[in-house]
């Protein structure tokens, strides 16, 4: 009686067993098991090569804001052994001007006005005295034809018209100079655009004779340094989102590339991380802000900005 009653619960406890690994293997999830013959996963998409490190759809990067067409760096001639003083400013910090419009005057000007005053009124008396003595050669002509007087004083009096004509020109020619010069002595602008800063007040001798800088601020870009090695995901058209990176603008601002420039330089913009790598490789490409975000900051011309890139976006 025991013995049965022991082959009894083994046979139960089989069928047991035999139950359970049938169901495991029938409500198992499908695709679990794999064999040494199956091939491995296919890498999910924007997953890189190396390492199998994803690829992000964006790329990173510093750069800083500045009008379209770049800064004007305005200075005043330099005729002699060392540029002029500023005599008068008649700008200041974020004016808008006109081209055309005066921006400075030089301490030359009352010098150089009093030069042509005197250089203009002996341009008038050599113009009169030339004139005449072109008069008198015609009438020793006629009298030298009646006899009335030699060959000897027609060809002086002809000498004397060539020596007036040439001091005459000479004159004339000072006084281009002087005009040219009194041009020089007024600081205009060469353009309509906004004074972002002036480098040289009143009574100050300009350093490399600049003045002040002037730039259009109503179409206001990005230029973003992108590392050599992210430049080839990079394309004209493409979306960029712009950020703040020490808030001295709140939100974003958005623009496209514009532009992708050809040459390989060190970085100019540096990060406040240490470990950023100082002597890194960019490559300039420039964003046009959108109208919108132009108008916000036109007035913040070269602060540092973080970029990101959406390099899956198109110019539609």
């Amino acid at each position: 009686m025991g013995i049965r009653r022991g082959l009894l619960l083994v046979g139960i406890t089989l069928v047991v067993l035999a139950t359970g690994l049938l169901a495991f293997r029938f409500l198992r999830p499908e695709g679990e098991e794999q064999t040494p013959d199956t091939p491995p996963a296919t890498v999910p998409q924007g997953e890189g090569e190396a390492g199998g490190l994803p690829v992000t759809p964006y790329v990173a990067a510093l750069g800083y804001i500045e009008p379209r067409g770049q800064v004007r760096r305005l200075a005043g001639a330099n005729n002699g052994p060392s540029p002029a003083r500023v005599a008068e400013l008649l700008v200041q910090e974020g004016d808008t001007v006109t081209q055309g419009q005066r921006l400075a005057v030089f301490d030359g000007m009352p010098r150089l006005r009093a030069e042509r005053q005197v250089l203009q009124a002996q341009t008038e008396s050599l113009a009169r005295q030339l004139e005449l003595s072109r008069s008198e050669e015609k009438r020793y002509a006629e009298l030298v034809a009646s006899g009335a007087v030699s060959h000897d004083s027609l060809d002086q009096r002809r000498r004397a018209t060539e020596r007036l004509a040439g001091d005459y020109a000479e004159a004339k020619a000072q006084l281009q100079v002087v005009d040219a010069d009194l041009r020089d002595g007024v600081l205009r602008a060469p353009m309509a655009g906004t004074v972002l800063e002036i480098l040289t007040r009143e009574g100050e001798q300009p350093d490399d004779s600049v003045v002040l800088e002037l730039a259009q601020t109503d179409f206001m870009e990005v230029v973003a340094e992108v590392y050599e090695t992210d430049i080839g995901r990079i394309r004209p058209g493409q979306r960029a989102r712009i950020t703040s990176e020490h808030g001295g603008f709140s939100g974003e601002l958005s623009g496209q590339v514009r532009e992708i420039s050809r040459q390989v330089n060190r970085r100019d913009v540096f990060s406040s991380d240490p470990a950023d790598a100082v002597d890194a490789r960019v490559v300039e490409v420039r964003i046009a802000l959108d109208p919108p975000s132009s108008q916000r900051v036109r007035d913040l011309t070269r602060m540092q900005v973080l970029v990101r890139i959406d390099t899956e976006s198109r110019l539609g």
